[in-house]
């Protein structure tokens, strides 16, 4: 199993380095060299890997971001451009919110 066939194998089951490394009871450092093509994988590890193609290993629950790490976050400042310059998006986005209460009203928090 080549560079490309190893990192093409890990997206299309929607894995990060880390994760397949995990899998496979490796360094995710080993897994990147498999893929930049400075390392082969074993046989064993190819074989592995490609048993994951029909039982794909479970993903790990992510940690929801904190309201700081998403205010950081480029892309949900890209997501409020699109919402705020689309009038039709704003004016649904509007009428959702009415309906949560703003958190950093001293009244809805108690």
């Amino acid at each position: 199993m080549n560079a490309d066939a190893i990192q093409s194998l890990r997206k299309s089951l929607g894995l990060s380095q880390r994760e397949l490394a995990e899998a496979l009871a490796v360094d995710v450092a080993l897994v990147r060299d498999w893929e930049s093509g400075e390392q082969f994988a074993t046989k064993a590890h190819c074989e592995a890997m490609e048993k994951f193609r029909e039982h794909p290993p479970p993903k790990r629950a992510r940690k929801a971001k904190t309201p700081m790490q998403t205010l950081g976050d480029p892309d949900f400042w890209r997501l409020a451009r699109k919402l705020l310059a689309n009038p039709p998006l704003r004016a649904a986005c509007e009428k959702l919110a009415a309906e949560y209460d703003d958190p950093l009203d001293k009244d809805a928090s108690g």
